[in-house]
């Protein structure tokens, strides 16, 4: 409160707290955009395991393309998925209409899958009638849920993983019990999705977003569109992390090749692509669970990078839970990719598989090192927040030692924490804050870091000698 010099007294001033901690983010969130069995459709979904993603979006089906991407990133150790699942036009969920046993049957239960698609054409359902209620049984691709004892009021306690029940419009009587299993029909997956579907809308109206558009407001470090390689996606990707502002959080793209191409028609691809947001990763790789299969190595690139601090560089890093890569490549290949900008993954003799550079599509040497890039994203994030205290406080030299405290206190913890190498003291002061800013009511401060860069290449100096030391012989 205001203080007043009025009555004689003590007044207690708490306005000078000191520099305030700064609270971490995280980039290990990986947002994924495609096409799944089932789930929620454009509402990103937080998943952290295998078990979690099979669960609410089903398991692996040939011809879509989510799973694919989502299970690559958690054998990698990802755990915090963002899934957006799309579907084509025309998508559907699966229902069902009970009718009552009395002598003018009317609709009395309705039973409606959780999510569209052709899924829920395979969930069945039994009723057993009771002299004052009923058991209701559900059954999906072997398992079994039970809800007994209930009526039409009681319909809340019914909690499946797979079927909403609700009371038919106007119905006053239970359901007639079932002769046998009924399943659900009219499930359909729509349409074949198209890049459109995976770029994505807002709804001018509703506000209600869709494909990537759902990301933005989702605090990822990492994005992707499963198993997508057109123009047209690659496009939209880098447009998408390029334009999401500071408050959305900063973020960067992995883009896939074609599948089957070789080295130069790979490289080719590169030549128009130019940003520090992107990774271009290469070949397609053979996942373990599905032995003669090839799929786009966007999950599992983006699930080694999420689980290294952004300062660590993703080259040298180990690839699990793949049997082989498209092509194996000599040391010209690796050599001609690193030179157009893609990070491939190759087998390395008794080490794996493994990826083979850090780069970003990036032509600008300062920002071609993708942990330099990301390490920057996350100290303007956290700065960004724990300076909020400052705007709108008197624009002078306590606030500038205040701003210039609170950043170098940061910048320390960085440095303690082994995320950077080093800084110099921060720039708050009259040079950086002359009249003409303080009157335009502009702080400038200037952070000073210097980064950990990645020791790529080794030199090995070998020296013969002619005698051997006393202390070695």
């Amino acid at each position: 409160m205001a203080m007043e010099f009025i009555v004689p007294g003590i007044q207690i001033d708490e306005s000078d707290v000191g520099p305030r901690p700064t609270p971490q983010i995280s980039l290990s969130g990986i947002g994924i955009v495609g096409t799944f069995k089932r789930g929620p459709i454009n509402t990103p979904t937080t998943i952290g395991d295998a078990e979690a993603l099979v669960t609410t979006f089903g398991d692996h089906v040939t011809g879509l393309t989510g799973y694919l991407s989502a299970y690559g990133a958690l054998v990698q150790g990802a755990n915090d998925l963002r899934i957006v699942r799309i579907a084509g036009t025309g998508h559907a969920a699966a229902t069902k209409t009970f009718q009552d046993g009395v002598a003018e049957p009317k609709d009395s239960l309705v039973v409606t899958a959780n999510s569209d698609g052709a899924w829920g054409n395979d969930v069945a359902v039994t009723i057993k009638s009771n002299a004052t209620n009923f058991d209701l049984y559900v059954s999906y691709e072997g398992a079994v849920e039970s809800f007994l004892g209930l009526s039409l009021d009681t319909l809340s306690k019914v909690s499946s993983k797979f079927v909403n029940v609700a009371k038919a419009t106007g119905a006053t009587a239970l359901p007639k019990a079932t002769t046998a299993a009924v399943s659900l029909a009219g499930g359909n997956d729509g349409a074949a999705v198209a890049d459109a579907d995976y770029v994505g809308t807002i709804d001018e109206a509703t506000g209600k977003r869709s494909g990537l558009k759902a990301l933005e407001p989702e605090q990822v470090g990492l994005v992707l569109c499963a198993q997508q390689y057109s123009a047209t996606i690659h496009s939209a990707l880098l447009s998408f992390v390029e334009n999401c502002d500071i408050e959305e959080g900063l973020r960067m793209a992995i883009l896939n090749t074609a599948p089957g191409l070789s080295v130069d028609a790979a490289k080719a691809q590169t030549t128009a692509l130019d940003s520090e947001r992107g990774y271009f990763v290469y070949p397609w790789v053979e996942p373990e669970d599905l032995e003669g299969t090839y799929v786009a190595p966007d999950g599992y690139y983006a699930g080694v990078v999420s689980v290294f601090n952004p300062c660590q560089s993703p080259s040298n890093k180990k690839v699990k839970g793949i049997l082989s890569c498209e092509h194996k490549f000599t040391y010209a290949q690796v050599k001609g990719l690193t030179q157009a900008r893609i990070s491939p993954i190759t087998l390395v003799p008794n080490r794996g598989f493994r990826i083979r550079n850090g780069l970003t599509l990036s032509s600008d040497s300062a920002w071609c090192q993708s942990n330099i890039r990301r390490q920057q994203d996350k100290m303007e994030m956290e700065l960004y927040n724990a300076l909020q205290w400052a705007i709108s406080e008197p624009h002078d030299l306590p606030l500038w030692n205040s701003v210039a405290d609170q950043i170098d206190m940061y910048l320390q913890t960085q440095k303690n924490l082994g995320f950077i190498r080093g800084f110099k003291p921060t720039l708050c002061n009259d040079q950086t804050n002359p009249p003409e800013n303080i009157t335009a009511r502009i702080l400038t401060a200037i952070a000073r870091w210097v980064p950990l860069y990645a020791a790529d290449f080794i030199i090995l100096g070998v020296k013969r000698e002619l005698t051997a030391d006393s202390t070695t012989s």
